[in-house]
């Protein structure tokens, strides 16, 4: 098993609730009720929180401390990077709070779903195929 597997399966789940997510984005079926798009943005939240702790608890701090630069510096360049997606996605969280939110505006709440599920994939995407990698490389 890699050093990634957990992160990897981590990543998985969340990519398969903003796909749920991205299934229910039809105006009509939000305006009319938004309970369960709500229900799994709970869910999106709680897991990538729980995630995002994992790395910054675990990943993260023995990657600042490897003996090699390279693996130092894409660390250092990932964590810089990930502030501004975990800033975004918060405020995303606290912008619909409710699904009576969602509801009054389900046009907002699809736009900005999209434009965060986005930003996440491509973060997932560049962490198991770079950076991951590199640590599953490392023997």
């Amino acid at each position: 098993m890699s050093k990634t597997a957990n992160f990897r399966t981590q990543h998985k789940e969340l990519l398969q609730i903003a796909t749920e997510m991205s299934s229910h984005l039809k105006e009509s079926e939000l305006a009319n009720d938004a309970n369960c798009v709500r229900s799994l943005l709970s869910k999106l939240a709680g897991k990538l929180t729980v995630h995002l702790a994992m790395e910054d608890k675990n990943l993260y701090p023995s990657l600042l401390n490897h003996e090699d630069e390279r693996v130092r510096t894409t660390a250092k360049r990932f964590i810089d990077e990930m502030g501004g997606i975990q800033e975004a996605f918060s405020k995303y969280v606290r912008n619909w709070p409710t699904s009576a939110h969602i509801q009054k505006n389900p046009s907002g709440f699809i736009s900005e779903t999209k434009a965060i599920a986005n930003a996440l994939s491509q973060r997932i995407a560049k962490e198991d195929n770079e950076l991951y990698n590199m640590i599953d490389s490392l023997g």
